[in-house]
């Protein structure tokens, strides 16, 4: 009777363990004519890198819900990763954009949560520019990225995505307080003088 009562216990706990892990599906959006051959898919807070081979939808397995980054490495395309801020059972789609490549080969890799959070401490701030996920926003008829930015991350660890040139009212709002937030972090590090190298100033800040 004592072995029974284990067993099912042992069950039970095991079907709890399992019940906590959330799948997310990664899918590809190609907007471009060329095929991807190859690359590299990381979930960065597990350390944990998949081989790529082709632009097919596959699934993952997370721990649990909550906040994860996420990032796409290949060489022939301008990769942008999109994905909820937490990953649950209802957001759990992360997407994978390949966009034509730049002539600057540091503006292959973009990853952002889609619902960007503008209230982060200096430690996290600090921590996203560790793990290159910290970016200013700027809105645009293309993809390309300007050298002065390029530099600039190589120099600061923040890049530039550009999102499509149509502006709603809240995706105006999320720009400007996300880049105000890069804006007033730097200034506390650096004092103004960074924003001299860009001469193409971000939503928000003049």
């Amino acid at each position: 009777m004592r072995k029974i009562i284990l067993t099912l216990t042992l069950a039970l706990f095991t079907s709890m363990a399992f019940a906590t892990e959330i799948v997310a599906t990664v899918v590809f959006e190609n907007l471009t004519d060329k095929e991807l051959k190859s690359g590299e898919f990381t979930i960065i807070d597990l350390n944990e890198k998949i081989e790529i081979s082709k632009a097919e939808s596959f699934k993952i397995t997370l721990p649990e819900k909550g906040k994860y980054q996420f990032s796409f490495v290949t060489d022939d395309f301008t990769a942008y990763t999109f994905y909820p801020t937490r990953i649950n059972k209802r957001k759990n789609t992360i997407t994978v954009r390949l966009m034509e490549k730049t002539e600057f080969k540091n503006t292959g890799i973009y990853s952002f949560p889609m619902n960007l959070e503008t209230d982060l401490t200096d430690e996290q701030i600090e921590q996203r520019i560790e793990n290159e996920t910290l970016n200013f926003i700027m809105h645009g008829i293309d993809s390309s990225i300007p050298k002065e930015y390029v530099e600039f991350k190589e120099k600061y660890g923040i890049g530039l995505i550009k999102e499509n040139c149509v502006i709603d009212p809240l995706s105006f709002k999320r720009a400007t307080e996300n880049n105000q937030m890069i804006f007033d972090f730097l200034n506390k590090k650096y004092g103004t003088d960074w924003l001299n190298e860009l001469k193409a100033k971000p939503f928000g800040i003049k």
